[in-house]
């Protein structure tokens, strides 16, 4: 989580700024930032079908690179597939990426950081741009979702910084031309209560102007007792078309929850066996009684298409995004020598922190010779201020673990300063990008980008300055062997700096950012039926901080860890009424440099091998279809080198549909054989649950 300070002010005031904001500014959807009908290879490329959705648009809504012909493995996840499984968080949309791991639940605090990709955690875009807590307000808002996207590995050249495993890249919903819309609701178990709608429609009658409000409300219980979810999202999309040469686009969102902050499970009492029996999986062993976890974000985007010629496209792009949250946390620490009571901690906080970005992009096509080249060239800056607040509470008491007392509000908490914390930080980048049409059947992709970051932080007063810097590339190619088979691979490379920013060597010196390389060859088969990819890869986390073996009271930035891996993934529409989506990988995840006493360990959260199946049936001539899904993932490591395993699991998925003219219905049951599993928490001391079986019923009603 990122430090900041406390919320100035009421928590819908930014809702009201937000709505205000996008009635001002009539706006539109992205296009391509390059016309690709008219390179040179484009004539051979078959429309790809990517996860039951036909789909040749340029990736991430920034690359201008088709999906067809992207050196790196991507998977799609459509709309109608969110809907189609039921899925109520990001989390449950990666169970269908075979390669990566859908984390904790939604009722745990700040989901974003558990989700992985091949064995490394994963960021999240919207709409080409790279999102700075927005996953920590709500796992849950996807109602202004149209699909995600899923890039596997680093790929920072036009993305900047970002996580190790990958990019899980959302679309959002784009204005229509055409008045209509919906209105839907779901009810489940566990008190499960929520409502949205859609509305788009054209504005002024002369198709110039076009607008979009989405919107959702939630008043749900969960499977955890004394634990509710209260939230709220809306945004507003807009497009305004200036002239046939110039789009502006806008978007602003709104999201806002509310709930107790959870503390999982014991690891001694659910995975390690302490002799008295498991843990029940709802037991609440935090403190009901103590302020709840409050968190909203307001988003801006806006952009514009501007056509400086047939060839030749100016983007200009501008986000903020804002997080505030006050909290409370009880955090489950060693277990007593009686295996049943739980030692614990806790704080108290706030945060406030704003991120705002512009970059400028010249996207275009010419020709050397015989050779196409489709460029990218562009230039970005940004800040993000941030600030954090905290207080430790001194007097929290043990928990019993299966009969729990809680501290509060028989006595009143009690506090003792623990930090402020504030940060100002700004980066500068220059990148660029170059697909070259070598041939109509074989491309070569190169890229480079220099970042450049000054920070100044404030800890209790005491103000440090660094400037850090990282050079990143990236250098890959795609042939078609023909017009259904494609062979793909190359480098990318990526940098981070999460872990390293503020921290220094026993030298005084600061740390660089930390690196991340890809190396990855696939193979892609594509008929108007069927769909699949098969890619190898050696994915590695470099320069990593580890500690200082002549000083262990320091750190030195040399560690590294790595995930070698297959990985399996496809669709089939068999006959006219039968889809089949299917996933598998196989990782190998190491710590190949350490000096933490965990070198050659095992990487923990990392299961060696994770498969999907999910089918959907049309019964012919009625209104009726079945969808059911299987996802399994073996044992693997709490952390790295532990001994402690979380074991493996599979879960069951059906769903039935039902739609007639207006109006549709879904009843969903996920995790149908209602099977116990956990994710790790990313400590030794707790893990947490994960959903039991869930029946939910949504209906829909679109005009």
């Amino acid at each position: 989580m990122n430090l900041t300070r406390r919320n100035l002010l009421p928590r819908r005031a930014g809702l009201a700024l937000a709505i205000a904001c996008g009635l001002s500014f009539p706006a539109m959807s992205a296009t391509p930032t390059a016309d690709d009908t008219n390179d040179a290879s484009a004539d051979t490329l078959d429309t790809i079908v990517v996860t039951g959705t036909k789909t040749d648009d340029a990736f991430g809504e920034k690359s201008g690179i088709p999906l067809s012909r992207m050196p790196q493995s991507v998977q799609v996840i459509s709309g109608e597939q969110i809907q189609a499984q039921g899925a109520r968080s990001v989390g449950d949309l990666l169970r269908n990426v075979p390669s990566a791991n859908a984390g904790q639940s939604r009722v745990s605090r700040y989901q974003s950081f558990s989700l992985k990709v091949r064995g490394f955690l994963a960021d999240q875009m919207r709409n080409g741009i790279r999102q700075r807590y927005y996953e920590d307000i709500d796992a849950s808002a996807m109602s202004n979702v149209d699909r995600v996207e899923v890039l596997k590995g680093p790929s920072s050249v036009l993305y900047g910084q970002s996580a190790i495993g990958g990019i899980v890249s959302i679309i959002t919903k784009r204005p229509e031309d055409a008045f209509g819309g919906s209105a839907w609701v779901r009810v489940g178990e566990d008190d499960e209560r929520v409502a949205g709608f859609d509305l788009t429609g054209g504005l002024g009658g002369d198709g110039r102007f076009a607008a979009r409000l989405t919107g959702e409300i939630e008043r749900s219980g969960t499977f955890v007792d004394r634990q509710d979810i209260d939230r709220n999202n809306i945004a507003l999309a807009a497009r305004w078309t200036v002239s046939d040469a110039v789009t502006v686009h806008w978007l602003s969102e709104y999201i806002e929850r509310e709930t107790l902050g959870y503390s999982g499970l014991p690891v001694i009492g659910t995975v390690a066996n302490n002799g008295q029996g498991r843990v029940s999986r709802d037991v609440f062993l935090g403190e009901p009684s103590i302020r709840p976890l409050t968190a909203d974000s307001p988003l801006i985007q806006l952009w514009a298409d501007i056509r400086l010629s047939d060839a030749w496209t100016l983007t200009p792009r501008y986000q903020y995004q804002g997080f505030r949250t006050d909290f409370s946390q009880i955090r489950l620490r060693a277990m007593q020598a009686n295996g049943t009571t739980v030692n614990r901690n806790g704080r108290f906080g706030t945060e406030d922190d704003d991120y705002q970005i512009a970059q400028l992009d010249l996207s275009g096509r010419f020709d050397t010779g015989s050779v196409g080249h489709q460029v990218l060239l562009g230039v970005e800056a940004s800040r993000e201020d941030s600030t954090f607040l905290q207080y430790n509470l001194t007097n929290v008491g043990a928990v019993d673990i299966y009969r729990p007392t809680y501290t509060y509000p028989a006595v009143a908490p009690t506090t003792v300063f623990g930090f402020d914390f504030a940060g100002l930080g700004d980066g500068t980048a220059l990148y660029a990008q170059d697909l070259i049409a070598l041939t109509p059947t074989w491309d070569a992709i190169v890229g480079v980008r220099h970042s450049r970051f000054d920070y100044t932080q404030t800890n209790d007063g005491v103000r440090d300055s660094s400037e850090v810097s990282a050079t990143t590339w990236q250098l890959a190619t795609n042939v078609r062997l023909s017009d259904r088979w494609s062979l793909f691979g190359g480098v990318n490379t990526g940098f981070d700096t999460e872990s390293t920013l503020g921290a220094r060597g026993a030298n005084g010196q600061p740390f660089d950012p930390e690196r991340s390389r890809q190396v990855e060859a696939g193979l892609r088969w594509n008929t108007e039926r069927h769909r699949l990819s098969a890619a190898v890869f050696d994915l590695r986390r470099i320069d990593a901080l580890t500690t200082d073996p002549t000083n262990p009271d320091f750190s030195v930035q040399d560690g590294e860890q790595r995930v070698r891996g297959i990985e399996l993934e496809g669709d089939s529409r068999l006959g006219e009424n039968l889809a089949l989506n299917w996933g598998l990988a196989r990782l190998d995840g190491k710590v190949t440099r350490s000096y933490d006493g965990d070198q050659d360990a095992e990487l923990g959260d990392t299961p060696k091998l994770t498969g999907l199946v999910r089918a959907r049936y049309a019964f012919a001539g009625t209104p009726w279809s079945l969808q059911g899904g299987v996802y399994g993932v073996s044992e693997r490591r709490l952390v790295n080198g532990s001994d402690v395993r979380l074991p493996g699991y599979g879960l069951v998925d059906l769903g039935v549909h039902y739609a007639r003219d207006a109006w549709s219905a879904d009843l969903t049951v996920n995790n149908a054989l209602d099977k116990r599993y956990y994710a790790a928490s990313g400590n030794v001391f707790n893990v947490l649950p994960g959903d039991p079986r869930h029946v939910s019923l949504r209906l829909n009603w679109a005009f």
